[in-house]
């Protein structure tokens, strides 16, 4: 990370909530979907609605939750910000994302989403290289058209090295198509910072303390539910978003309407 600029959380939950049109890619160990949801959170606290599509079921209700409750919000309204899909395919991410999340956000009044572990449905097998990389390249498309027409998208991976080896070449096609890249990592004190990587036609956001204001807390869970028996039935339904329910929060999930 020697080429790399830190930056302050807090001056990335920002930009991503106030500058529509944004797309930004963050990566980095598990804690990246604990990090990207505390930046939403952020973004909400205003009463902005968010969208959520969920490709590696990371998302942690609970999370948002607490940070409502520490912040005197009342989680039930809280939750009701937030709609979130879950696909368990690159063919159910795709639809999700090119083909329904446009018109959903403009449905909802939102300029706002999160696409969590777009690539871990590509590294499946069953689809052969060639078709993901086909797939890969009309969401980078689609990805342009929302930013262009005013929606800032973050998208969050892990950063991971996968067989065969060729798959790796995902993650540098995905990177080539946001705006700017930031990466969580362990600075030399071994605390969690957020590094920007790479930037495109953005302007650069300003250098960082060593401290990121986002970083974990003791008792924090760094991810969400990732049980394999939940929402089986979304497997073989059409993707649609649905409202996270603020009583029962792991009781139900849909894919985009």
């Amino acid at each position: 990370m020697d080429d790399a600029m830190p930056v302050r959380s807090d001056l990335i939950v920002r930009a991503f909530a106030e500058k529509p049109g944004q797309g930004f890619l963050l990566y980095g160990d598990r804690s990246v979907f604990y990090i990207s949801l505390q930046m939403a959170a952020h973004a909400m606290i205003g009463g902005r609605s968010i969208a959520v599509v969920d490709g590696c079921n990371r998302f942690d209700v609970h999370a948002l939750s607490r940070f409502a409750r520490i912040r005197k919000i009342d989680p039930n309204k809280f939750l009701r910000q937030i709609y979130i899909s879950r696909g368990f395919t690159c063919y159910q991410m795709e639809q999700a994302i090119a083909a329904k999340l446009p018109a959903f956000l403009t449905r909802i009044h939102s300029n706002t989403a999160l696409i969590f572990g777009l690539l871990d449905t590509f590294y499946d097998e069953q689809a052969s290289l060639r078709e993901v990389q086909h797939i890969l390249r009309r969401l980078l498309v689609s990805f342009g058209e929302m930013r262009a027409a005013g929606k800032s998208l973050l998208l969050v991976c892990q950063d991971r090295t996968v067989e065969p080896k060729e798959r790796n070449q995902l993650f540098a096609t995905l990177k080539s198509g946001v705006d700017r890249v930031y990466k969580l990592s362990a600075n030399n004190n071994g605390i969690p910072q957020v590094y920007l990587e790479a930037q495109g036609k953005s302007a650069s956001l300003p250098s960082a303390a060593p401290h990121p204001p986002l970083s974990l807390s003791q008792g924090d869970t760094p991810h969400g539910t990732n049980r394999t028996n939940l929402h089986q039935s979304d497997r073989c339904g059409s993707s649609k978003l649905v409202q996270v329910p603020a009583r029962t929060p792991q009781s139900r999930s849909g894919n985009v309407r």
